[in-house]
């Protein structure tokens, strides 16, 4: 009797778990938060600076190949739409980034900031203990999407092409 009492106590709490996300509606959508890191030349970059802009920050290493596979997308990606109020930002994780950073971004021909992580902004942004990991963010600087995993142009181009259409609507208002 008693065990069967336990049994209907822990699977209405596993249903109450299961179930209660989707009474609660949609989320709202969260805000970036705003950083300041150092850029390979030592000066200070805030997440602010980039105010107005669609942003797509990726947390990365020099050591993990998905990363250095989808660098090329972004550079590609940096170069179409930068124009039109868009940046990517590369955040990389490496332990001696000041020194492995500058040949590889060289290398890579990486056009587009690249700064090195601090442990707060690794928190900040979730606890980032996997990579890759890109964010999207409009122009007020909202997540619109994380993707943890390697992430491609195609996948990406969308998202962008819809946020940098949907500023220039916001504008003309």
């Amino acid at each position: 009797m008693k065990a069967s009492k336990s049994i209907a106590i822990v699977a209405t709490a596993l249903l109450f778990l299961i179930f209660m996300p989707a009474c609660q509606g949609k989320s709202e959508v969260s805000s970036a938060p705003d950083f300041t890191l150092l850029n390979l030349a030592g000066n200070t970059v805030n997440l602010s600076d980039y105010s107005g802009k669609v942003v797509l920050i990726n947390f990365f290493a020099t050591y993990c190949p998905p990363c250095r596979m989808e660098i090329p997308d972004f550079v590609k990606l940096q170069k179409e739409f930068s124009p039109k109020g868009f940046t990517v930002i590369g955040i990389s994780v490496d332990n001696d980034g000041e020194r492995v950073l500058p040949p590889f971004v060289e290398r890579l021909e990486i056009n587009y900031p690249v700064l090195l992580a601090t442990t707060k902004v690794l928190k900040d942004y979730g606890n980032i203990y996997a990579l890759p990991v890109t964010f999207i963010l409009d122009r007020d600087h909202k997540i619109v999407k994380k993707i943890t995993g390697m992430v491609n142009e195609e996948e990406l181009r969308p998202i962008i092409s819809k946020l940098i259409e949907e500023g220039k609507d916001n504008k003309a208002k």
